[in-house]
């Protein structure tokens, strides 16, 4: 079995794979099948059953992913781009629906009735949950860059249209975190690769516009989470356990911080040894402020086949987010290519995977609590651009949003529209205010 400890960290073992995933049409054919009813909706992970996979032939990276949702109200799909060492499971189940059309969910660890609100994305679209390659049954991928991974959601669209008889020419982005830098690059990629296919609205939760000019990689983030992060490529057994047990309680606010209103992180700091990890500050992780459910819910999806074949997602995987976050931070694509390839991309820094990683704005990081994007590159897409961060964000400073909205504006003017929760939300917005989070999007959709 595998435990969550009284310090925070994953503590794993082996764990006997069960079957019940689906896996490849027999002989090339496609089985046509019916998208998961959102009524069925509980929790995620107990969806695995349906689990499909689909090789890109261009790129030869393999993604699973589920469908879902009853498409009640428009043709959109959402595709909802994971975070750092985040699997399809990990997205909280009262932001993507409510009880009035998932009444399962309300047995479920962690659902609280105050975040049941009148929104149900699940209900009125259809949502595509997946995975990075590497993760459950999807081999590991080395150049798996922003590039190849626009390339295989376009292939995995494509399946889900010919699998399930719907229509894919309507798509909506949704990235937390990493995965903002991800739906992003897709955004930008997928009109001129695509053009049948056509991108709506593009939602970001804790999103970076990419591409200092100074080569400050990481600049957002506090210190603490640069010590950690970093370290969590390198360190193994339970002390890489501890670090990234303890990176995860940072998504949440630590007890007595307070709201950075004016730009500043603050004040964590971490120092790593040879087996132990030590924070000035006191991690704070409750079942009040949802961290204790969302890391149970992480433990259990990672002896859940077919996650448990990773455990979420191994090291080398966790070592390549964080490359490709670097690359991010650092290089700037200027042009949409019609492969799938960004083009004109420069960077002003140590390039970690590929200059195509790059963002898809020039910013300014010299004041890394005031950043500015300068330069951003249009995104032909037809609706909006919804940003929505918290003001005790260690991760990725709220102002890094507010620059990104500024640049996006700039670019085109009325594209983007940032929104603050104005009470405690740090990185992990989704996770603590679920509710109110998929409001914000419902209501960027309708509009």
């Amino acid at each position: 079995m595998a435990r969550w400890n009284p310090r925070g960290c994953f503590i794993a073992a082996a764990v006997m794979a069960s079957a019940g995933c689906s896996n490849f049409p027999p002989h090339g054919t496609v089985a046509r099948v019916a998208p998961i009813p959102c009524r069925q909706l509980s929790q995620i992970r107990r969806l695995h059953g349906a689990v499909q996979l689909v090789k890109d032939p261009a790129t030869g990276d393999t993604l699973e992913y589920l469908l879902l949702g009853d498409g009640a109200l428009t043709k959109d799909v959402l595709v909802m781009f994971p975070g750092t060492g985040q699997v399809m499971t990990g997205w909280p189940v009262q932001m993507i629906t409510n009880s009035r059309y998932s009444p399962k969910i309300v047995g479920t660890f962690g659902y609280k009735k105050s975040e049941d609100g009148s929104a149900s994305l699940c209900h009125d679209y259809r949502l595509v949950l997946f995975d990075y390659p590497g993760v459950g049954l999807s081999p590991y991928a080395a150049e798996a860059t922003r590039d190849h991974i626009a390339r295989d959601v376009d292939a995995m669209l494509q399946d889900v249209a010919a699998r399930y008889g719907i229509s894919t020419n309507l798509v909506d982005p949704v990235g937390w975190s990493l995965g903002t830098t991800f739906a992003l690059k897709y955004a930008f990629l997928s009109p001129a690769a695509r053009p049948s296919r056509t991108i709506h609205n593009v939602l970001l939760v804790s999103a970076h516009g990419g591409g200092s000019v100074d080569g400050s990689a990481g600049s957002g983030s506090a210190p603490c989470l640069l010590t950690l992060l970093t370290a969590a490529t390198k360190a193994k057994g339970l002390l890489g356990l501890q670090i990234k047990g303890d990176a995860s309680k940072l998504i949440f606010p630590y007890r007595g911080q307070g709201p950075a209103q004016n730009g500043t992180n603050s004040d964590c700091i971490a120092t790593v040894a040879e087996s132990a990890v030590k924070l000035n500050v006191t991690l704070q992780c409750s079942v009040a402020n949802n961290c204790t459910p969302f890391l149970d819910n992480a433990l259990a999806s990672f002896v859940t086949h077919p996650w448990s074949n990773t455990r979420g997602i191994d090291d080398k995987v966790y070592a390549q987010q964080r490359e490709q976050s670097d690359d991010w931070n650092v290089g700037y694509c200027a042009r949409a290519g019609r492969a799938f390839a960004s083009l004109q991309c420069s960077a002003s820094g140590r390039v970690e995977q590929s200059e195509t990683n790059g963002g898809i704005c020039l910013t300014d990081t010299s004041n890394p609590n005031r950043p500015i994007a300068k330069v951003c590159a249009p995104l032909a897409i037809t609706g909006k651009v919804l940003l929505l961060d918290g003001y005790e964000d260690l991760f990725v400073q709220w102002t890094y949003d507010k620059a990104l909205e500024d640049g996006l504006n700039a670019a085109r003017p009325g594209l983007a529209a940032y929104t603050i929760y104005k009470g405690s939300a740090g990185h992990g917005l989704l996770i603590q205010h679920p509710g109110w989070t998929q409001a914000q999007m419902q209501a960027a959709m309708e509009r």
